[in-house]
């Protein structure tokens, strides 16, 4: 058997090149991880754009929670026994009938005696709606100085075709429901057989916005006065760009304002530099240091360690600590205990929540929470416990603002700049009769008529 000889050097050059081969493969293995990881920290940046501890919840994914065991099936209906309907008799009752028998059974063909027939009351609740035409002899005179004098009634508008009531019905379709004047006009005519195009509709809701114009600027001049106040914003489109819709709560009052700013400026413009009210709002930067004192919302920053102690289980103890301590407040004012009670039990809290900040075993996480949260707005959390009227979290303002989101979704803002404006006096004046246990709709035709 011959021996094959091989160049040692032949070998070496072989071994190096496949060295070098794999050290490139390896470079470049590590460049596509390393734009993976870039990449997959821009793409997790972008998704907390959307899904954060702000998101609201019709807004986050669906969770699959386990599958738990199935109970017995309970029957349908009220149980044996139990008392019937819980509406309350009508105070008013406008006609009367009697539904009589047939004295003969459905079923069986049985003639029923008159001794086996009992009776009962049942109210039916029903609406008419069918148009009212007024014609109006209307006495007018131009005078000299060229004005024309027109006859007044106290039952017709000064102006325009559409009456009082139907004024409110349309202003209530408008708002309650987010309808379009397409919409609210195709929805006269089929129920009520009145035809007004939709220009007319929108003309008969700016002069409802303009006859409340001056009760909205004297909400904004009681605003500044006013001894706290729910503040809150989001988003909300004019004329296809970025505008703000602010909502300004508070004990007698609901104000909307939209501009095409979320900078100071706008609390400034609305409460001036010097109010000295308490600012209830979320950790929103604009609202620091603006008031007098302040009241940060608990909920926001509950939400926060939720979704933290989701990802980081170090985190989820911070999240039980501060949960307990916020119910032990929240029970401790459904008291509505006296000054001096409250006065004692905040030192008591300031140094309960002092202790548990302080806690030394709390994971880098948790003090990075504490750190831009609890310090950073420190004597922000427990001006409730002071200060009666007031609570601890941002939820009212927050439902302000709920109200108004069909409008966004279904309308998509507004297309001027006039009915966005129109859109914050009117309502801003439905949500302050809602705050009065007043009807919107009974509201605005009282108004009409006596403006």
């Amino acid at each position: 058997m011959k021996r094959i000889r091989t160049n040692i050097f032949d070998e070496l050059k072989k071994k190096d090149e496949e060295i070098a081969y794999l050290k490139n493969k390896e470079k470049e293995k590590d460049e596509y991880i390393k734009t993976l990881i870039e990449e997959l920290k821009k793409t997790q940046a972008l998704l907390r754009q959307f899904l954060n501890e702000n998101t609201p919840s019709s807004k986050l994914p669906q969770r699959k929670y386990p599958q738990r065991e199935k109970k017995e099936s309970k029957l349908r209906g009220k149980p044996k026994g139990s008392n019937g309907a819980t509406k309350e008799e009508p105070e008013h009752i406008d006609r009367k009938l009697k539904a009589k028998l047939d004295k003969q059974c459905n079923k069986c063909g049985r003639r029923i005696q008159e001794s086996e027939i009992c009776k009962q009351i049942r109210y039916i609740y029903d609406i008419i709606i069918r148009p009212e035409v007024t014609e109006v002899e209307e006495e007018y005179s131009f005078c000299e100085c060229g004005q024309c004098c027109l006859g007044k009634h106290p039952e017709i508008p000064n102006s325009g075709m559409i009456g009082y009531n139907l004024q409110a019905l349309i202003e209530e379709l408008k708002f309650n429901f987010a309808g379009s004047c397409g919409r609210i006009s195709t929805f006269l005519e089929n129920v009520a057989n009145i035809k007004f195009s939709a220009m007319s509709i929108n003309n008969c809701v700016n002069r409802i916005a303009d006859s409340l114009n001056p009760s909205y600027e004297e909400m904004k001049d009681k605003l500044k006065e006013t001894p706290y106040s729910y503040c809150d914003e989001t988003t909300w489109p004019v004329e296809g760009k970025k505008w703000f819709l602010w909502i300004f709560i508070t004990k007698y009052s609901t104000l909307i304002h939209i501009q095409n700013s979320r900078a100071r400026r706008v609390l400034e413009d609305i409460f001036t530099e010097d109010y000295l009210g308490v600012i209830i709002s979320d950790c929103f930067k604009v609202y620091r240091y603006f008031g007098r004192r302040f009241q940060k919302c608990w909920i926001h920053f509950l939400r926060k360690l939720e979704y933290e102690a989701e990802k980081d289980s170090n985190v989820k103890e911070l999240y039980n600590q501060m949960s307990g301590f916020y119910h032990e407040m929240k029970e401790f004012l459904k008291e509505n205990p006296p000054p001096k009670i409250r006065k004692i039990k905040k030192l008591y809290f300031e140094k309960r929540l002092k202790t548990i900040m302080n806690y030394k075993r709390w994971n880098d996480k948790s003090n990075e929470i504490i750190k831009n949260w609890l310090i950073e707005y420190k004597g922000h959390w427990l001006t409730a416990i002071e200060i009666e009227g007031i609570n601890l979290e941002n939820n009212i303002s927050e439902r302000g603002i709920r109200n108004v989101i069909p409008w966004r979704k279904i309308l998509g803002g507004h297309r001027t700049k006039e009915g966005a404006y129109n859109f914050a006096v009117i309502e801003s004046h439905r949500q302050t009769w809602k705050m009065q246990d007043k009807s919107p709709y009974l509201e605005i035709i009282n108004h009409l008529r006596h403006k």
